[in-house]
């Protein structure tokens, strides 16, 4: 029994250290960029543009070089320790470790997205002419599909996922909820991708599809709900313990 449980012992940290060594370096490069671009940025950057790609808010250069590195380290902070502190909701240690792998593949993903958005942000604040609705529906489609295929991996908790007030009371609710949810990611990712390369269609294309999809998960959770509550049973029990 010992020998068989050591090898877990020792080779299940080194995946957590190795994504978080992952997610340092990318923070990392962040601070780097900032460092790097700030002496030669204009006083005054722009922040923010409408759904045409055209400016419509300026601040101060020192903003552009601190905001993203700040809302990385914020994203790295509080999904991986707010996991650990939050409620247990009758998860077991396995399940905690493999919620913490996931969330840290997921901070991962998330990272990357920043960086290139930050990156495309400062060459836009040298005047480079760059499309940035563009490369923002690109980014955040492949970001939509790269979630989906973790999705239904994610075990029930109260910091990640889809959480309603119905999977959270639910093992079952959440599972169906995050299987179906994961496909539509994909599916919304896809159509974010093709949407991208038409301009009419970019707005729509991404953040109208992400929040159609978040609106047909909340209301599939407490439709799920309400039908085992009223057959009172959990017919579907929950594929985790068989992985």
């Amino acid at each position: 029994m010992d020998s068989q449980n050591s090898p877990m012992d020792h080779s299940s940290p080194s995946p957590y250290r190795t994504i978080t060594i992952i997610a340092m370096l990318i923070i990392g490069a962040q601070i780097l960029l900032s460092l790097l671009s700030y002496p030669f940025l204009p006083a005054v950057v722009p922040t923010h543009w409408n759904i045409n790609g055209q400016a419509n808010s300026y601040a101060p250069k020192w903003l552009n070089a601190v905001l993203f590195p700040l809302i990385s380290l914020a994203i790295f902070g509080l999904l991986r320790f707010l996991l650990a502190l939050g409620p247990n909701l009758n998860l077991n240690s396995e399940g905690k470790r493999a919620n913490l792998q996931i969330v840290n593949i997921i901070i991962v993903w998330l990272l990357l997205f920043f960086l290139v958005i930050h990156a495309v942000v400062t060459t836009i604040s040298f005047g480079v002419p760059v499309d940035i609705t563009f490369v923002m529906n690109i980014s955040l489609a492949v970001l939509m599909i790269l979630l989906g295929n973790y999705l239904g991996k994610l075990r029930r908790n109260f910091w990640a996922g889809i959480r309603t007030p119905w999977t959270l009371a639910s093992e079952t609710v959440w599972e169906r909820t995050h299987r179906l949810g994961g496909w539509l990611f994909v599916a919304a990712g896809l159509f974010a991708l093709v949407t991208s390369f038409v301009p009419v269609l970019r707005f729509w294309g991404s953040v109208g599809a992400l929040s159609l999809v978040a609106v047909v998960l909340v209301i599939y959770s407490y439709i799920v709900y309400q039908r085992l509550e009223t057959n009172d049973r959990e017919s579907l029990s929950p594929p985790f313990d068989q992985n």
